[in-house]
């Protein structure tokens, strides 16, 4: 049984080379051979030397699968109970590591979706209004009454045309108040990732875990 005692920071960096090391292992070990029953060696290794070789190899193999494992399961009990502090907000290590790497790219698709779609509401609301609807306003009273004259009261007109303009302008149906979501979660964000590779890095220096295998 081996313990071992190390920070996170160790622990990480040790993960990145065991896997190439272990891969590497693997593809170039041998573990087993064909051999012909007269013949007393294998690739010119005596037979009881090759099935030494064999079994250092792979009892290599397992101890370090072994050590992969092990410190892999304490950093990832360590992400799930230790706790750092990003933009005011407490989270454990592995939640700010998942926001990261997965909340952020949905809350930043949800900001896109909406800016998009305010955007597109405001061209139509601007292109409805504005001129092109006075005129349209313009024609209507026009086809109904004609042009002006003293006999058609003022007052009638203006109305007419009001109206006109209140049942034909546009307005953006905005429940839930977009400007103010973008804002709120724009702010979120680039509060959340100016700090969490600083909170993080932090905490895998000071973090210690003990592995056992």
């Amino acid at each position: 049984m081996t313990t071992e005692t190390m920070t996170i920071h160790k622990g990480l960096a040790e993960l990145k080379i065991l896997d190439g090391r272990i891969k590497k292992e693997i593809q170039n070990g041998s573990y087993c051979a064909a051999n012909k029953h007269s013949n007393d060696k294998i690739n010119g290794i005596p037979i009881e030397d090759f099935k030494k070789a064999v079994q250092g190899t792979y009892d290599k193999v397992i101890d370090l699968i072994n050590r992969r494992k092990a410190i892999k399961k304490a950093v990832v009990l360590s992400n799930a109970k230790t706790t750092v502090k990003i933009a005011d907000v407490e989270y454990t290590v592995a939640e700010a590591i998942e926001m990261k790497n997965h909340g952020i790219e949905l809350e930043s698709m949800l900001i896109n979706t909406m800016d998009s779609q305010y955007k597109m509401a405001q061209v139509e609301v601007n292109r409805q209004n504005g001129n092109n609807l006075e005129k349209r306003a313009d024609q209507y009273v026009t086809a109904i009454y004609g042009q002006k004259d003293g006999k058609t009261a003022t007052a009638d007109i203006e109305k007419v045309r009001k109206d006109f303009l209140e049942s034909n302008s546009y307005e953006i149906i905005d429940p839930i108040n977009v400007p103010e979501k973008l804002e709120t979660l724009r702010k979120k964000i680039d509060d959340f990732m100016a700090e969490v590779d600083s909170a993080l890095s932090v905490s895998n220096a000071l973090t210690e875990i003990t592995i056992e295998y």
